[in-house]
C-alpha cells in the first residue's frame, strides 16, 4: 500500500501594523532578515503549496553586499519553504507565524544543508533537522546506487537504518516541545516510507502529542485541523495494516474470464491459501518477479496453495505470450482485459504493479503487496502456524 502525505497550507490569521506595495495591499506581518555569501544578486523567495504547485508569498533580490531584507505578509502559521534562485531543489521548509523577523546566515554552495535560522522559536530545530536531512539524502544517493545489487529487502533494511537518526531527532524533539512550530514539518517525518512493515507504532501517540499540544496552544484552527487529519490517516493506515496481519479483512469476491474465457472467482478457491498477483504483459518489473513467482509456487503448489494471476493487459496475444514465455505454470490467469480501466486497482487498493494480495483458506487476507523474499517468508510463516 501507498500512503500519501499531503502538507496542508495552514493558516492562522494575525494582523500586522503597516502596508506594503510587496503584499498587494495587505499589512505587512512577517519580515526577513539575511546574510547570504555567494548569493549576490540572486532571488530569495518565501513560496507556500496550492493546487498549483509553489506559489510566491514574497520576495526580495541579495544586495551586491550579500544582504537580503524582505517584508510581506503571511496568512498564518503553515507549511512554507525559502528558495535561493531558480533552482526549485534548492529551497528548505520552513514554519512561520505572523508577527515574526526571521533572521538567516547561509552559503549559496550549501543553503539546504547549513543555514543558521534565528528569531524564532522553530528555527534551531529546524536548523539541527536540515543537517540530518542533508545526511539521510546522501546516503539515499548512494543506496540507490547500489540497488541492483540489493534485495527488496535488504534494500528496505538500509533505508530504516538510514531514516533513524532522523526518527530519533524527531521523537526526540517533539517530546521535548510538542507545540513548537516545526513540528509541522517534523511530524511528516513520522510516516512510513515503504508500508507499515517494520515501522514502529510508538510513532503514533508521538504524533498524537503533537496534535494535542496545537489544539491545546492554537484551538481549532486549520494548522490543528490539518494535524489532526493527518495523524487520522497515519492511524487509519496503522488499523488497516493491523486487521491485515490479523486476518480481519474478508478479500472482496471478483469474477473475470480466463485465457480459454471460463469465468472464474476468487470465492473459488475458498479452502486454500491464495495468492493473488496482479500483473501486465507490458509491466518491466513485473516480468522480472515472474522467476520468483515460478519458484514460490513449485515450493508450495503442493501444500493447498495456489495462485490466482490477475492481469491488467488489454491485448489478449501479449498476455497469453508472456504467461508462456515466464513459464508461469498454474492455470489461473484471468483479465478483463481493461488495462487500468479494470475495476481492480479500486476493488483492492492499489495503484502500481507488480501488487500481490495473500488470502488464507477462510477468504481473509493476511498480507499485501509483498513480493520474493519477504512473500515467501510470510507464506512459510502461515504454514508453520498449521498444527
Amino acid at each position: 500500500m501507498r500512503y500519501v502525505v499531503f502538507i496542508a497550507i495552514l493558516t492562522w490569521f494575525i494582523a500586522g501594523c503597516k502596508e506594503n506595495p510587496n503584499t498587494g495591499g495587505k499589512t505587512v506581518n512577517f519580515w526577513i532578515k539575511g546574510h547570504l555569501k555567494g548569493a549576490s544578486g540572486l532571488t530569495l523567495y518565501l513560496e507556500t503549496p496550492s493546487e498549483n504547485g509553489m506559489i510566491t508569498v514574497m520576495s526580495g533580490v541579495v544586495d551586491s553586499d550579500e544582504n537580503l531584507h524582505i517584508e510581506g505578509n503571511i496568512a498564518g502559521l503553515g507549511f512554507y519553504q525559502l528558495r535561493l534562485g531558480e533552482n526549485k531543489q534548492n529551497a528548505i521548509p520552513v514554519t512561520p507565524s505572523p508577527g515574526e523577523h526571521l533572521e538567516i546566515e547561509a552559503n549559496s554552495s550549501n543553503f539546504t544543508e547549513q543555514p543558521k535560522l534565528s528569531g524564532t522559536t522553530w528555527g534551531s530545530v529546524m536548523v539541527q533537522y536540515l543537517k540530518l536531512l542533508a545526511q539521510f539524502r546522501r546516503q539515499q544517493e548512494a543506496l540507490m546506487g547500489n540497488q541492483q545489487m540489493l534485495t527488496e529487502e535488504e534494500f528496505n533494511a538500509r533505508l530504516l537504518v538510514n531514516k533513524k537518526p532522523i526518527t530519533d531527532f524527531v521523537v526526540q524533539s517533539i517530546n521535548k516541545d510538542p507545540s513548537n512550530p516545526a513540528n509541522l514539518v517534523l511530524a511528516m517525518e513520522l510516516f512510513p516510507m515503504t508500508g507499515f512493515e517494520g515501522w514502529n507504532p510508538a510513532f503514533l501517540e508521538v504524533f498524537k502529542e503533537v496534535v494535542t499540544a496545537f489544539k491545546s496552544t492554537l484551538g481549532e484552527v486549520p494548522a490543528t485541523q490539518a494535524l489532526s487529519a493527518q495523524y487520522d490517516q497515519l492511524e487509519a493506515g496503522y488499523t488497516q495494516y493491523e486487521q491485515v496481519e490479523n486476518g480481519e479483512i474478508t478479500a472482496p469476491n471478483f469474477a473475470l474470464t480466463n485465457t480459454e474465457g471460463k469465468a472464474v472467482q476468487l470465492s473459488d478457491f475458498q479452502g486454500k491459501l491464495v495468492l493473488i498477483d496482479f500483473w501486465a504483459s507490458w509491466c518491466g518489473p513485473c516480468r522480472q518477479e515472474s522467476p520468483n513467482m515460478v519458484r514460490i509456487y513449485n515450493k508450495f503448489k503442493n501444500r493447498n496453495f495456489t495462485i490466482l494471476s490477475v492481469s491488467l493487459d488489454e491485448d489478449p496475444a501479449k498476455w497469453k505470450e508472456a504467461i508462456a514465455a515466464d513459464g508461469l505454470v498454474w492455470k489461473n490467469h484471468v483479465s478483463d482485459l481493461r488495462g487500468w480501466k479494470s475495476g481492480m486497482p479500486a476493488l483492492y487498493g492499489f495503484d502500481g504493479i507488480p501488487f500481490t494480495v495473500l488470502v488464507n483458506p477462510e477468504g481473509k487476507i493476511i498480507a499485501r503487496g509483498l513480493r520474493n523474499k519477504a512473500l515467501e517468508q510470510k507464506i512459510d510463516l502461515f504454514y508453520t502456524k498449521i498444527p
